[in-house]
């Protein structure tokens, strides 16, 4: 793992890199671009997740991983992996022996080869294998000397042969934490702090890297704690000399914040899961991704924190998400449904055919984790149907078995779009998903000061 401190640029550009990141290590390949098109090497991307090597016979080629054999011949645009075809978004390149894929074929590839979720930041060229997440939270305190404290789910590693600083805007330093080998994620995008030494602090991923970029109005010390898991920044004291980077004990104050409050948004089915099937091409996995990315836009927005469960077209089974979601203790879970009969919305609330009262100690019954938090989520979906019908929709609202709701440990409700007047092609309105991602939102913001901070 890698982290290191640029605040300056080059004249040159810089390689363009996919780094993938699994539990036991992460790497980094190179990006090439073949016709326009952003290429990469079999070898290099699944040599490391235990592939075994590409094997030439003429213009067929063939490998595998995880038990699961892949064909794939030059100049065509599929590949066969344990005898079903995948498009590959472009032709198989052969280049010096090596093996080239397109870029658009990472997902597909290792969602199918890799016996667990595959998540691709595909703009900003990062793979995360498993849940393999490194978090933080970020504390300002405005004292005699201004600091902001980072405080990391994982350790995290200062290369300090890459310290500089640079001034992007007049009067003003700017400090960029480049996370090359960490997998650093976060629902952050700009904090405003004030108009002092520390004024925002924002959060970005390019080309392979995750970056932290604090601005303020001084240069900024960096100090690194001993377990690698706390960093502070801040101004130094008007005598002192600046110490780029040194050691220091953890924050304690920071390591026993209280998590941050997020809503976990679940776009459901995805991958071979493609749900339900209307007119054409319209799926129901499609239709809750669209919807889930408006809702996150929505409740950002209102200063609400958002995580999908997932970002692309990935499988990921009901105890998956159940898992995930009550894991990393998320505020709310919204799990979001398209289907018929009906018309209008429907929200759902878990139903416990067979309640249990929560029990003492660490560990809950897994078909009643909700018992303990099924009023709260009685709260929210009567907050999240009024909204509803605010904006004019017809709304049902009802308890359901429904799965993953008994399995989530927190608030959770589904909510679920059936077409305008049997009309399948309403599920794809622009205007329609506003007002529903819209609703859900105020929704939320009305009760979370009551479930803030609760399991």
């Amino acid at each position: 793992m890698a982290l290191y401190f640029a605040l300056a640029v080059s004249g040159a550009a810089p390689e363009q890199q996919l780094t993938v990141y699994t539990s036991q290590t992460s790497y980094s390949l190179p990006v090439l671009d073949r016709g326009g098109k952003p290429y990469i090497s079999v070898a290099d991307l699944l040599l490391p997740l235990g592939a075994s090597a590409p094997i030439a016979k003429g213009k067929e080629w063939k490998f595998s991983l995880n038990r699961a054999e892949v064909r794939l011949a030059e100049g065509k645009e599929k590949a066969t992996i344990g005898g079903k075809q995948v498009d590959l978004g472009g032709k198989v390149l052969v280049e010096n022996g090596r093996l080239m894929l397109p870029m658009d074929a990472v997902l597909p590839l290792l969602g199918r080869l890799l016996n667990t979720m595959v998540d691709f930041h595909q703009p900003a060229r990062r793979m995360f294998v498993g849940n393999t997440f490194t978090h933080f939270t970020a504390e300002f305190k405005n004292e005699d000397q201004p600091s902001l404290v980072l405080t990391f789910s994982q350790p995290v590693t200062v290369n300090e042969n890459h310290v500089e600083k640079r001034g992007i805007l007049t009067h003003t330093d700017t400090t960029t934490l480049v996370f090359a080998k960490d997998p650093v994620v976060s629902d952050l995008k700009t904090q405003q702090y004030g108009d002092g030494a520390i004024q925002s602090l924002s959060f970005s991923e390019e080309n392979g890297a995750a970056l932290l970029t604090v601005s303020g109005n001084k240069p900024l010390q960096v100090i690194r704690s001993d377990d690698g898991k706390t960093i502070t920044l801040q101004a130094p004291e008007a005598s002192a000399t600046p110490t780029p980077v040194q050691p220091s004990a953890p924050s304690v104050e920071g390591q026993r914040r209280t998590p941050e409050f997020f809503v976990m948004i679940d776009p459901s089915h995805g991958g071979a899961d493609k749900g339900a099937s209307f007119s054409g091409k319209l799926l129901e996995k499609d239709i809750t991704l669209r919807l889930a990315r408006e809702l996150r836009k929505e409740l950002e927005e209102r200063g609400i924190a958002v995580r999908l469960l997932r970002e692309s077209d990935i499988d990921l089974s009901l105890d998956r998400r159940a898992e995930i979601t009550n894991e990393q203790h998320a505020g709310i879970y919204v799990a979001l449904h398209a289907g018929r009969p009906g018309k209008g919305v429907r929200v759902y609330t878990p139903l416990l055919t067979d309640p249990q009262q929560p029990v003492a100690g660490r560990f809950l019954p897994w078909e009643s984790a909700q018992s303990g938090a099924i009023s709260r989520s009685l709260t929210v979906a009567r907050a999240v149907s009024n909204e509803l019908r605010k904006k004019g929709m017809a709304v049902a609202s009802m308890g359901m078995p429904l799965r993953p709701l008994n399995n989530i440990a927190t608030s959770a409700i589904a909510v679920e779009l059936a077409p305008d007047a049997d009309d399948p092609q309403s599920l794809e309105s622009q205007k329609r998903h506003n007002n529903v991602a819209t609703a859900i939102a105020l929704g939320i913001v009305q009760v979370r000061n009551q479930i803030e901070g609760r399991p």
